[in-house]
């Protein structure tokens, strides 16, 4: 529990970090356009997809404690979050290690590398992830859909697969407001270069 408690503190930590560098840039971003835009884009996304995964499963650890969703309902909720999540997660993940790459061959310092590096094998392990688990928990999501409106007679278990699509699907809303939050609150705090205002003011 004290090692869930860890890593749900470490998501919310980096999720709000990325949502704040978002927001620090989104001003000048928004008026370079092109790749920058894309890639401040990227960030916000990847802070959505943590911040999702952070309510999802504080929602999981409360259907476990209070036993409102059953272990294979648990199971589903996992399954249908990661099959929403990780395509996002695997795009913006590529855009940003390619990015990272790009500043590493500029300025060639420690820290740069280390980031390029780090994402390189981060994007690696989650496309590898995505290879081994992706079909099987398709295939769960696909036939506990299906239940809802074909299969399934038994109405409990019509009713918690209800149930567990609108908590997933509420927490990776709650994951999109948390973020563009963050980022409206941050946006414009980094000072904006004058050819980059001009620019910007002159589309606006």
């Amino acid at each position: 529990m004290l090692f869930l408690m860890f890593i749900i503190v470490l998501n919310t930590g980096i999720s709000f970090w990325n949502a704040k560098m978002a927001g620090e840039v989104w001003a000048e971003s928004k008026g370079i356009g092109g790749w920058v835009y894309m890639i401040t884009w990227c960030t916000a996304i990847q802070a959505m997809i943590g911040f999702s995964y952070v309510y999802i499963t504080v929602l999981i650890l409360l259907g476990n404690g209070l036993h409102f969703i059953s272990n294979q309902g648990l199971i589903f909720m996992t399954n249908l979050s990661y099959v929403f999540l990780i395509f996002p997660l695997l795009g913006t993940g590529l855009a940003l290690t390619i990015q990272s790459w790009i500043q590493a061959s500029r300025e060639k310092s420690l820290s740069s590398l280390g980031i390029a590096g780090w994402n390189t094998f981060a994007q690696a392990y989650n496309m590898y992830s995505a290879v081994q688990h992706i079909g099987p928990a398709f295939s769960m999501v696909q036939n506990r859909i299906e239940d809802i409106f074909f299969h399934d007679d038994n109405d409990d278990n019509r009713e918690e697969n209800m149930l567990i699509i609108f908590l997933v699907v509420l927490a990776i809303l709650a994951g999109i407001v948390t973020t563009m939050t963050v980022i409206n609150f941050y946006a414009g705090s980094l000072s904006v270069s004058e050819a980059v205002r001009k620019k910007y003011e002159a589309y606006s």
